[in-house]
């Protein structure tokens, strides 16, 4: 599936409505260029999962931020971690949490091919706050949330 944004806005309504589709214990893989937005997503992911959205930054000194909410959320940013990865052991007590966990810079995360995930990849458009989404399901419990998310609209966000 393919979302279109042309606005901060629009790109964090995008991250809402993939917000919506998910479940209890689902991950969400983030790729993208430095600068892509994909913070922006996840302001949009924890608003649908009732976090209050001006709580959410990119973690990237942290490694990992957890917010509350109607359903919690794990945000997780490996942008410094291309070289060392963090401890695995934590790393999956963090996404196999009771909540949602948000991966930003997915591809660097040790065997990320294995995990059932809904992966975004976000590409700057033509224009500065343009972007394509590019949404994929690795798996049955991601599969069912591409599918609810296909079911929520026409796969085209403003």
């Amino acid at each position: 599936m393919t979302l279109e944004t042309h606005s901060e806005e629009a790109t964090e309504d995008a991250g809402e409505r993939i917000g919506r589709a998910l479940s209890r214990g689902a991950v969400v893989g983030l790729i993208g260029p430095l600068g892509a937005g994909k913070t922006v997503l996840v302001r949009g992911i924890a608003r649908a999962c009732g976090v209050d959205e001006s709580e959410v930054a990119s973690p990237t000194f942290l490694t990992a931020a957890e917010y509350g909410g109607r359903l919690p959320v794990v945000h997780i940013d490996l942008y410094r971690h291309a070289a060392v990865p963090p401890d695995p052991e934590w790393l999956a007590e963090l996404i196999d949490g009771d909540g949602v966990a948000v991966i930003e810079w997915f591809e660097q995360l040790p065997d990320a091919d294995r995990l059932d995930a809904l992966v975004v990849e976000i590409a700057p458009g033509a224009e500065d706050d343009h972007r394509t989404l590019r949404v994929a399901a690795r798996g049955a419990r991601s599969d069912a949330a591409l599918r609810a998310l296909a079911g929520e609209g026409s796969g085209a966000a403003a």
